[in-house]
């Protein structure tokens, strides 16, 4: 932990104190006994930040770890030495804890290093108020993360090393995909009819394939670099998101005779052109899997406590809800390409963005009947 000292005259003021407040029913001697077999270090404090009580692994951590102070630490004000820390993290942990004793927040986390000699270890600290008797009080504790720390810094590692050759082999692969692509289109335009049949055939599915593996590699490529790419985070209007995509499905929509109705759409906070990949794709599936009729699609959007969550609608085929998951994975197809078009990255790409952006996306369809995809997005004041 930051580290305890004993402050005697808290220590005595609350000695002084009825002994009454300080008596537990047989039920609450219960709680506290099972409190005192967790591993976890508990204390809790009063509205300044003297601490009332703590567990065994309270006292314990303070003797495994040789620090000077009273055995229970009991009249100790933890706000006080917390703030006395010179570190980063304790700086962060003396505001996170000030704002919670004084009713600002509910609750405080933060993840900090408690390095020995011998030993690398991180910690969780957690602050939760609560009120008992119309009093405020606070109760802390500290669990040991070094276990899932590592671990999950190992995997981001591992993810940021696969998303590298991703985009490694991605990058490499183009330019001599392009130059068969190339070859190819020459020889379906200068051959074509001149062979039999059955060649020209083959031609035109070595062109097609060729075609659509370039589309694949270059969906993979923008798959690959989403995280390193959003590092520009700001307030982003949606409408005008909306209006962007709808000019580059111009085409489409006429051609398609869509109708797209929108309800007011919000401000979010996120990064615009990977939230224009988003809405492009998510439109542009609206359009595909219309079902023959002239698609009509509803952009629709509800604030939900700090967040917006976004809708696209549709009204066109649909799909089993037990694929409503497996959609998202990469490459991950329900059509063949002579039905429907696509990459099988489009929602792959749409769930990186919006995860990236803290939040999180899903599908809600029956067949036949249309389908939602609903996202949901950090909001904004603005």
């Amino acid at each position: 932990m930051f580290g305890l000292e004993t402050d005697t005259r808290r220590e005595q003021r609350f000695l002084a104190r009825p002994i009454a407040r300080r008596m537990h029913s047989r039920e609450d001697s219960l709680v506290v006994s099972a409190i005192d077999t967790l591993p976890i270090t508990i204390a809790v404090l009063d509205d300044e930040g003297t601490i009332l009580q703590t567990n065994r692994a309270w006292s314990e951590f303070a003797t495994e770890n040789d620090l000077e102070m009273h055995p229970d630490t009991v009249g100790t004000n933890y706000l006080a030495i917390t703030a006395q820390g010179e570190t980063e993290h304790a700086r962060s942990a003396a505001t996170g804890l000030s704002e919670t004793l004084s009713g600002d927040r509910e609750k405080f986390e933060l993840e900090y290093p408690c390095h020995s000699p011998d030993e690398r270890r991180w910690f969780l600290m957690r602050a939760v108020s609560f009120t008992e008797d119309g009093e405020r009080y606070v109760a802390v504790a500290h669990l040991d993360i070094t276990e899932r720390y590592e671990f999950r810094h190992q995997l981001e590692a591992s993810n940021e090393r696969l998303e590298q050759f991703a985009y490694a082999v991605s990058h490499d692969l183009q330019e001599p995909l392009r130059m068969v692509t190339s070859y190819l289109e020459l020889l379906e335009q200068r051959y074509a009819g001149e062979l039999d049949a059955e060649a020209d055939e083959f031609i035109e599915f070595a062109v097609e394939g060729a075609t659509r593996m370039e589309a694949m590699i270059e969906g993979l490529l923008t798959y690959s670099r989403v995280h390193t790419q959003n590092t520009l985070v700001q307030p982003v209007d949606l409408e005008a998101v909306l209006d962007d995509v709808r000019a580059g499905l111009e085409r489409r929509i006429e051609e398609t005779e869509a109708e797209i109705r929108t309800d007011s759409l919000p401000v979010v906070e996120g990064n615009a052109s990977q939230l224009r990949q988003v809405f492009q794709n998510l439109v542009d599936n609206a359009l595909e899997y219309s079902g023959g009729d002239s698609p009509r699609v509803t952009i629709s959007a509800e604030r939900v406590g700090d967040e917006w969550i976004v809708s696209v609608s549709d009204e066109g085929i649909g799909m089993d809800p037990s694929d409503a998951d497996r959609v998202f994975d990469v490459f991950e197809r329900l059509h063949s390409f002579e039905e429907h078009e696509g990459t099988g990255i489009g929602l792959a790409l749409c769930r990186r963005i919006v995860e990236d952006h803290g939040g999180a996306i899903w599908i809600d369809t029956e067949p036949s009947t249309g389908l939602t995809v609903s996202c949901t997005l950090p909001a904004t004041d603005q």
